[in-house]
């Protein structure tokens, strides 16, 4: 827990700060982040940019996969590009964000939250595509200080705010995970600055009866206090174990479950710094009081998430909790052969091995283009192309090789599976066009509709994508026959070669007709096409214009009649050769 007397200093400077497998639902609620593969080690960090959740990764995934960040948000940050894109990059990192909001520095404090907030909160946050389906929301921070609550320690205001943010989430979205501020556990009783963590809630319970049991998980500040230099090897409250003893408090109050744990705040000074400051432990000491800490203490299956502070800070107050070493002090050893950017802490923790997490994602896909065609011909093989959006959570072949599969009724039509290529990978927004091959049975049965059920869905390894599957009944029919009918302007005799273009379900079709005198040609059997689908068809014949229909074609004979084609008088015109041809006593 950070001790009070640096908070005034923390809010000087915050103005400049730029700032399941086991269990899988469908349906809007919330994940135990305990009961699929969790990777517990993560890392605070300032700012939603590449630049830190790229070493972020590199620190919590090694060895390991699926780790968190802290990350702050202000009201007035409330940008949905770019924390869209800042989802986008977490995602591709395998990055899990437990999202901090915040209100705007003012005089030295943080503001508090404006009538109707929670609502302006639910409305951003819902808006974004978030890289898990726990959507991880922290309700501000440590409010038993009067600094981060509009100058005036208000635990009834809180539990007030907490509770309307918690309703606002909820009827969004139930997937927001919603989470407690953290408290400073080593705050004294003096109100009206501060108040020490037990009468906090106690009056939070008081004000809100229940408060505390409309919680999904607990974040904890567990700092080694005093002066963040405390031994690993200390107990209880205001240490490392901090977070034990406010289960205990919980219980004291009547809590209905036992939370899971984030330790959203922990972390040591050490002596470096733009000032060094050698009554802190040495940068060496600190990382094996972290070696200690996640050994012994924050290794506890209730604990999903700790999150030291502070990845990356090169200014006081915080330059002497950062894990990554100052830039100026990196420049002075430009002479050295190698010069390592992050402090011992920093390895310490990467090398540490870890759990494989397996967050539960939302994995979906919309039919933007392509079906399976409701008619089709006995014998004929058709190739359709199916083009699916992911508008789901996951980047598909990401964990496991994405395929299309007939769950039913494949074996009808010779339908085989589909893999997406394993060098391709698709992100929510993006598309992909699967090529489907299907073939007619030969024979048609004088017994039975000769109607096949098909689903197809798609997977991911051995998982069903949770968007509903594409479901389709087909006829197999005889093939259509085609009569063309037409005559030619100024014309008795309407013999002739003329061409027909076909577009439509199966793509595009051209052949060339012959008609007789009439006007009429042979029967024509056209097994591409499809029965009881409508086709557009031209006819054409040089230096006439073409003539066009749409037409529902059926199974067996279907008359397309064009009517007369007129003389193209311009064609004409610049071929004069060509028309004694079009004159009627030319027959």
């Amino acid at each position: 827990m950070r001790k009070f007397t640096i908070k005034l200093v923390f809010l000087f400077f915050t103005f400049y700060i730029v700032h399941f497998t086991f269990y899988i639902s469908t349906t809007f609620a919330i994940v135990d982040p305990l009961l699929v593969p969790n990777n517990r080690f993560g890392i605070h960090i300032i700012q939603a940019t590449p630049q830190e959740s790229s070493p972020a990764a590199d620190l919590v995934n090694t060895n390991g996969d699926w780790g968190y960040i802290t990350v702050l948000v202000e009201s007035k940050d409330r940008n949905h590009n770019k924390w869209q894109e800042f989802f986008n990059d977490l995602r591709r990192r395998h990055l899990i964000p437990l999202v901090r909001l915040a209100t705007q520095p003012e005089n030295g404090h943080w503001k508090l939250p404006y009538e109707g907030e929670e609502i302006a909160w639910a409305d951003f946050l819902d808006k974004l595509n978030w890289p898990t389906k726990n959507r991880y929301i922290i309700i501000y921070n440590e409010p038993n200080h009067a600094a981060e609550w509009g100058n005036k320690v208000d635990a009834t205001s809180y539990a007030k705010v907490l509770d309307k943010t918690i309703t606002a989430l909820k009827n969004k979205n139930g997937d927001f995970f919603v989470l407690n501020a953290g408290l400073d556990a080593s705050t004294p009783y003096q109100p009206p600055l501060y108040m020490d963590e037990v009468s906090f809630l106690k009056q939070m319970e008081q004000a809100v009866p229940g408060i505390l049991n409309r919680l999904d998980g607990w974040v904890s500040h567990s700092y080694p206090n005093p002066n963040f230099t405390g031994s690993p090897d200390d107990y209880g409250k205001g240490t490392v174990w901090t977070w034990e003893w406010e289960q205990e408090i919980l219980e004291s109050f009547g809590a209905k479950k036992k939370l899971p744990i984030f330790i959203t705040e922990t972390g040591w000074k050490h002596a470096e710094g733009l000032k060094p400051n050698k009554s802190y432990p040495s940068v060496e000491k600190v990382a094996s009081y972290y070696q200690k800490a996640f050994t012994q203490c924050w290794n506890n299956p209730q604990i999903v998430a700790v999150t030291p502070f502070l990845l990356n800070y090169q200014e006081p107050p915080f330059d002497q909790f950062s894990f990554k070493k100052h830039e100026t002090k990196l420049a002075k050893s430009e002479t050295q052969s190698i010069d390592d950017p992050y402090f011992p802490a920093y390895r310490v923790l990467q090398d540490f091995p870890k759990a494989s997490g397996r967050p539960v994602q939302e994995v979906k896909a919309e039919l933007l283009k392509g079906e399976i065609f409701t008619s089709i011909v006995a014998g004929e093989a058709y190739m359709i192309d199916l083009t699916f959006k992911n508008i789901g959570q996951s980047i598909w072949n990401d964990r496991e090789q994405v395929r299309l599969v007939a769950t039913e009724g494949g074996q009808n039509f010779g339908i085989t599976n589909l893999e997406l290529p394993k060098n391709i990978k698709v992100e929510p927004g993006q598309e992909y066009t699967f090529r489907l091959n299907l073939k007619a049975p030969l024979e048609m049965s004088a017994r039975q509709n000769n109607v096949y059920k098909t689903t197809l869905n798609l997977f991911e390894g051995n998982r069903q994508f949770d968007s509903k599957p594409l479901e389709s009944e087909t006829e197999v029919k005889s093939p259509v026959i085609l009569k063309i009918k037409s005559s030619l302007g100024w014309k008795n005799n309407f013999a002739g070669n003329y061409i027909l273009t076909i577009k439509g379900a199966t793509g595009s079709n051209i052949q060339n007709i012959k008609l007789d005198g009439r006007g009429m040609s042979d029967a024509i059997e056209a097994r591409y096409l499809l029965p009881d689908y409508s086709f557009e068809f031209s006819l054409e014949k040089p230096f006439y214009k073409p003539s066009k229909i749409t037409q529902t074609v059926s199974a067996g004979e279907n008359t397309l009649n064009f009517g007369s084609l007129k003389p193209d008088i311009f064609s004409v015109l610049l071929n004069p050769k060509e028309l004694w041809k079009l004159l009627p006593f030319s027959n």
